[in-house]
């Protein structure tokens, strides 16, 4: 069992492939079995002996998280769902409050 680490014409990370026998012969010219360190950031390329990948810093600046603003829909949705909540809360509160009452009382009305 093996993994093959393809590149493309950029000498960039492409595609893995698994072999569950034997790795093909001959070799892809475009292929290792050298795998990707962990916490390489794209690209992600081979320099003919290791994979190299961009700096956390850059890739973070060329990839900014954005928060999106909820939209009226959801922001209903979220009072909607807030108010079903408080409704249940007050059914189970009342429910229990019964409960007792009937409990206290013998069971009767």
């Amino acid at each position: 069992m093996a993994i093959l680490y393809y590149w493309d014409e950029k000498k960039e990370l492409n595609h893995s492939e698994f072999y569950q026998d034997e790795l093909p012969t001959p070799m892809p010219s475009n292929a290792t079995s050298v795998a990707p360190r962990n916490g390489l950031y794209e690209p992600i390329t081979w320099n003919g002996e290791t994979w190299v990948g961009t700096d956390k810093e850059v890739w973070l600046a060329a990839h900014p998280v954005s928060k999106p603003e909820p939209s009226a829909q959801d922001k209903a949705n979220a009072a909607l769902a807030l108010q079903i909540a408080q409704n249940k809360a007050a059914q189970d509160k009342f429910n229990a409050q019964t409960m007792l009452a009937l409990a206290q009382n013998g069971g009767t009305n």
